[in-house]
């Protein structure tokens, strides 16, 4: 018979003594990441809610012994009753308080080793009380049914590491985060967190709590300034409430309202995934199942995988192009499709990418997760390999029938192939040879919008457009925006918005590409336009700071080190950028090719899995292109700057690589397309100190940026 522990650490141990588990048993316990301790003999898991159900059911018995396991199982530190908090007395507070510190030092002691002993500060105690205080005096006049509700204090957001609202209020049907402040207004003493935090806070709810979500609560954010001096007011979309309106305010939300009759199912929620590409694999490798993402991708995904499925069932010849905004995860879709087409064990689909880097990344964290060095070669292509291979002699055939191509807006033309033909006849070439063989073939084209960075991509849809006229018994799928610049013979278009991914995830849910085109196209910016669309964004929790100091950026490096040790931050920059610029910025620095500061190849792997937060080398646009970063910090190094109140391209690399493109200027707006569409969380905008860039600081600073 199986037994469980539960230790100390915090870890949930089961032992089958000797016996090994059936398959489902074991793929159970793998679904709540338990592992396979060979050396002891043992299953084992961070203890959890889910960690602890799974315990329960493969075992059928109560714990041999348990460690205050009520304490980790919670997630928070006090649930009390409005009624309780106002006529508590002093000696009361105290242990509430104390209880309050408790809690802290334990979640700080799980998720960050480096922290030991006491992590809550006299000060913060202080600010505690002062919570308890304002409440009891500011509630009082509550009418009683309103009192009765309950009031949870340091919840810790499922999944995240330090993230604990001050306060939940819930209700049957809304979720309303109360931050408290001790101070006269939000955002003084250059802390310009206060209101993003609270933006935060609001976001995640919608966003990854899964009761929240299903449950379609509405979710409420306030900032609650306590300060005796504090005025009533609104900043970036959050309300500020004070002394003079706090009870009003709750009054008023709680009018109508029960008191939330799952606030136990609510406090134990799971968290919906919204991991960026290297999670997602991570987790699909790993754990054996396809991460959410979002609705949008769902459908996108289910769509594709069933057209894959009637080609093979009717002997069709496909062509599907799916396109979205940047970030809206295009490459997700891919990874996912080209993961569910192998796992029954053959390699039955591959994703195909000329852009080198990603694929070194992409490979690299499959094998590190499958612990096997071909696993990721299996799955993912360098574009290079794969026509060295299939594009002549053109009879090999390909063991896989769905090639993806990713970046497919950057398919090269003849003269850049210099085989005679297009890279999309190629691939049409190699679909035919594929389709005799096995009667179906699939091509997926991941294409992106303004993204063309090198010579010889610059053709775009026309390609696939030619290709396809070539190849008559083709069928195109794509949404109306593609589609509708495709003109091909006979009805061999399919129309199918559910392919056009309209949603940014790559900041949750935060689209930052309106912004971007409004800021920097070069042949439209407006001002009025960049500050109206940048307003909308401070609206949200994506905050984006512009500087010229580099040591405010390793300021902010440590910050994030402490209040979020799980992002991922590194320096950014164009394929155009300018040594002599760097070079003020940051003394003894080599970007060149192979330069001592820049990521080179072999390099990319390990430089985003980590290696970006030491910030002694620069990315370019080159390796971080289909690729994302919690804080990316963006370089402007000269190559585009604001010049008479117009963006201009300039400098040395920009004019010794002029001839090779058509439009040389569409490409360098492209490389900061793509640099300023790489956050998730946060963005940093390095603007060095050189003449030649203070207009181009001026511009973001008007714009209603502000300055780290």
């Amino acid at each position: 018979m199986a037994t469980y522990t539960v230790t100390e650490g915090n870890r949930i141990e089961i032992n089958f003594n000797g016996i090994i588990p059936d398959e489902a048993t074991r793929d159970k316990m793998k679904s709540v990441k338990f592992r396979w301790d060979p050396g002891r003999g043992l299953w084992h898991g961070l203890y959890n809610v889910e960690t602890l159900a799974i315990a329960k059911e493969v075992c059928g018995i109560e714990p041999v012994k348990d460690f205050s396991a009520s304490k980790f199982l919670k997630g928070y530190a006090l649930k009390l009753k409005i009624r309780d908090i106002i006529s508590a007395d002093q000696r009361q507070l105290e242990i509430w308080v104390k209880m309050l510190k408790d809690h802290v030092n334990d979640v700080m002691s799980e998720d960050n080793s480096s922290r030991t002993g006491n992590s809550v500060s006299p000060s913060q105690e202080s600010v505690w009380m002062d919570c308890f205080k304002f409440i009891a005096c500011t509630l009082s006049d509550l009418n009683m049914a309103a009192k009765e509700f309950e009031l949870v204090f340091e919840y810790s957001l499922p999944g995240t590491v330090h993230e604990r609202p001050d306060v939940f209020l819930l209700t049957d049907k809304k979720v309303i985060s109360l931050e408290f402040k001790r101070k006269p207004a939000p955002q003084v003493d250059d802390n310009k967190d206060d209101v993003a935090q609270a933006i935060r806070y609001k976001e995640w709810l919608m966003n990854h709590h899964r009761v929240t979500i299903d449950k379609n609560l509405e979710v409420k954010s306030y900032l609650v300034c306590t300060h005796r001096d504090a005025q009533p007011g609104e900043l970036r979309g959050i309300n500020i409430l004070t002394a003079d309106n706090f009870c009003s305010t709750i009054e008023q939300e709680l009018n109508g309202e029960r008191s939330c009759q799952f606030i136990e199912e609510w406090l134990s929620s799971s968290k919906t995934e919204m991991p960026d590409m290297l999670k997602a694999i991570e987790i699909m490798y790993r754990e054996g199942r396809i991460p959410y993402i979002s609705d949008v991708n769902k459908n996108c995904l289910k769509k594709v995988l069933w057209y894959i499925s009637g080609a093979s069932k009717k002997n069709k010849k496909l062509l599907i192009l799916i396109n979205g905004v940047p970030g809206a995860g295009k490459t997700a879709v891919a990874q996912s499709v080209v993961y569910e087409a192998n796992k029954n064990g053959k390699a039955n689909a591959v994703y195909l990418s000329g852009n080198g880097p990603l694929i070194e990344v992409l490979q690299y964290q499959i094998n590190q997760v499958g612990n096997n060095r071909h696993m990721g070669e299996n799955a993912i292509q360098g574009m290079k390999e794969f026509k060295a291979t299939f594009f002549s002699p053109k009879v090999a055939v390909p063991e896989q029938s769905i090639l993806i191509f990713d970046e497919a807006q950057r398919a090269w033309d003849a003269e850049k192939l210099k085989r005679g033909f297009t890279e999309p006849e190629g691939l049409f070439d190699i679909g035919e040879r594929i389709y005799s063989r096995r009667g179906y073939t699939v091509l997926i084209g991941l294409y992106g919008n303004g993204q063309v960075i090198y010579t010889g991509e610059e053709a775009g849809l026309s390609l696939w457009e030619d290709a396809l006229n070539k190849h008559g018994d083709w069928i195109v799928l794509a949404s109306k925006d593609l589609a509708d610049k495709i003109q091909v013979t006979g009805e061999r278009k399919v129309v199918d918005n559910d392919l056009f991914l309209p949603t940014s995830l790559r900041a949750d849910f935060i689209d930052c590409s309106k912004w971007v085109e409004e800021a920097i196209c070069y042949t439209h910016t407006n001002l009025s336009k960049a500050k109206s669309e940048f307003k909308k964004l401070q609206k949200t929790s994506m905050r984006i700071c512009v500087t010229r100091d580099f040591s405010k950026i390793q300021e902010r490096a440590a910050d994030i080190d402490k209040d979020h040790p799980e992002w991922k931050y590194g320096m950014l920059v164009s394929n155009f950028a300018e040594q002599n610029i760097i070079s003020k910025a940051l003394p003894g620095w080599n970007i060149g090719f192979n330069g001592s500061n820049a990521v080179s190849m072999r390099e990319y792997g390990p430089w985003f899995s980590g290696g970006c937060k030491e910030l002694t080398k620069v990315c370019s646009v080159y390796g971080n292109q289909g690729l994302e970063l919690d804080c990316p910090i963006v370089v402007f190094s000269g190559d585009y700057i604001r010049y008479g109140n117009k963006w201009m391209t300039r400098g040395y690399q920009r004019n010794k690589q002029q001839g090779k493109y058509k439009d040389i200027d569409t490409i360098v707006e492209n490389n900061y397309r793509v640099l300023l569409t790489r956050a998730r969380k946060e963005m940093i905008i390095f603007i060095p100190r050189d003449e030649i860039l203070d207009e181009t600081y001026q511009y973001f600073i008007d714009m209603g940026m502000d300055e780290l």
